[in-house]
């Protein structure tokens, strides 16, 4: 099973956030969509959505979910002519930091979204206040999952994330964030992170579209 097969339920999580923002009754494409938890929830909202999934085993699950899986890795593959200008949403959720060239991909990609179309990515914050102290101690410890986890080979800023965005032809409409699994005072948490974004951010959740 997936480490990444839990839906966070956390009002100021990323799941939620995506959730709200893609909304209902979209066209939506989910690259990266391991086993579905995004996309089960998008379908329940009446979306039409397509997922895109290298791992064969979670394709398996994510199918039930999705009007069309396609299987392949999405630094090469290249849909059907039939999806050119066709989603109303590319949602890459948790999906940049594991590519080797995650500004090709969002360009290439590009020709998938209609005219009206969005972007909506997540990636974690490697500037966090908690990594920022552990390097102060000399510690860069990979892990199972989260900022550090073990399968990430490209780590992102504030900065360095939107420049990516901006190079790859886009214009960010909307920067939000998430501080962390925090239960208790996860608004109060979620206000002081957009002050200081680069500081406490977890990860970085950005909506875009094509620049005119």
């Amino acid at each position: 099973m997936s480490k990444y097969c839990q839906f966070n339920t956390n009002p100021y999580g990323v799941h939620q956030n995506i959730i709200s923002v893609v909304g209902q009754n979209k066209k939506v494409l989910d690259v990266g969509c391991s086993e579905g938890i995004l996309t089960k929830k998008m379908k329940q909202n009446n979306c039409d959505v397509t997922g895109i999934e290298l791992d064969e085993e979670a394709s398996k699950i994510a199918e039930e979910f999705c009007n069309e899986l396609i299987i392949g890795d999405v630094e090469f593959i290249q849909l059907d002519t039939k999806y050119e200008k066709y989603f109303d949403i590319i949602l890459f959720a948790d999906i940049l930091e594991h590519l080797k060239e995650p500004s090709e991909v969002l360009t290439r990609f590009k020709k998938y979204l209609n005219d009206e179309g969005i972007i909506i990515i997540s990636v974690p914050n490697i500037a966090n206040w908690r990594k920022r102290i552990q390097l102060l101690f000399g510690k860069f410890d990979y892990q199972e999952y989260g900022i550090l986890d073990n399968t990430h080979i490209k780590f992102f800023t504030e900065k360095s994330i939107k420049e990516i965005i901006d190079d790859a032809g886009y214009k960010i409409v909307k920067f939000d964030l998430t501080v962390g699994d925090l239960n208790r005072f996860s608004r109060f948490f979620h206000s002081v992170g957009m002050i200081w974004p680069n500081l406490f951010a977890f990860q970085f959740l950005i909506v875009a579209k094509i620049k005119c």
